[in-house]
């Protein structure tokens, strides 16, 4: 295969106003993946059970499922809620569910987080079809990029080894994570690390997500154009659209301007 030229993407291809020098990208379902989600969770599931257990106490797979996905929900509300929680508190939650008294809660929590948060590792997360080509054909125009993204059981070091594993972390010059930003999406703060990060301002960004609630409000609230991906995942929700709508990678590609050329 030949080198691949890149034209740099037109300001006009996505909005007026300025011109356009940053595009910041949300993770799941935009960039990654999982091909199988559940296969990860009867890894935490097993943790959970195989922990308990380990205490003397009688704990099978069905209470350790019920007790994790009540812990799930706890996270979920949070994350409506604006809050930033992950695995710590997701361990810690579960072990309160199965009984655990605090005490033995404080010494069980760091190695239940650590096998919440890194069965992802097992899974099979990929990144979407051209992905990478986009990312990639940024970059060759100029344009920063960034991540945004929000975790759940998979805190930001982790992300980071699915991302590097599906080849596109090189690409992505800055990584915010709500775990380590202190706040999720549509929180404002979160946006303005990555935008700082790579030293753009709102109205010459645009963000590429999933989710109307949190990619598209959020952005769109700090004065960013939106692109919403539905490629993997449609969000028919309420909330307000984004100023695009693409159906996969290749669409995001034209919109934005990116033509490639296989030469040689």
């Amino acid at each position: 295969m030949g080198d691949t030229g890149i034209a740099r993407p037109s300001p006009k291809a996505v909005a007026p106003g300025a011109p356009l020098r940053a595009v910041t990208f949300d993770c799941w379902g935009t960039l990654l993946f999982e091909r199988d989600p559940e296969r990860a969770h009867v890894r935490r599931v097993a943790a959970v059970a195989h922990l308990a257990q380990e205490q003397g106490r009688a704990v099978g797979v069905g209470e350790a499922r019920q007790a994790l996905d009540a812990a799930w929900r706890r996270h979920w509300d949070a994350w409506l809620a604006h809050r930033a929680t992950g695995a710590a508190e997701i361990a810690a939650w579960t072990l309160e569910g199965l009984g655990f008294a605090e005490d033995e809660r404080s010494g069980l929590a760091s190695p239940l987080t650590t096998a919440l948060a890194e069965a992802s590792l097992e899974g099979d997360a990929r990144a979407l079809e051209g992905a990478r080509d986009t990312l990639e054909g940024l970059a060759r125009a100029g344009i920063r990029r960034a991540l945004v993204c929000d975790t759940g059981f998979s805190p930001g070091r982790v992300v980071r080894r699915l991302l590097d594993r599906a080849g596109l972390l090189e690409w992505l010059e800055v990584q915010i994570f709500s775990d380590e930003a202190g706040v999720p999406k549509p929180h404002p703060h979160i946006f303005e690390q990555a935008l700082k990060g790579i030293a753009a301002a709102p109205s010459e960004a645009l963000h590429v997500g999933d989710l109307r609630r949190t990619d598209i409000a959020g952005a769109r609230d700090l004065g960013m154009r939106t692109v919403r991906i539905r490629d993997h995942y449609d969000d028919r929700s309420e909330h307000p659209d984004a100023d695009h709508v693409v159906d996969s990678h290749a669409h995001l590609q034209q919109l934005l301007g990116i033509v490639s050329r296989l030469s040689g």
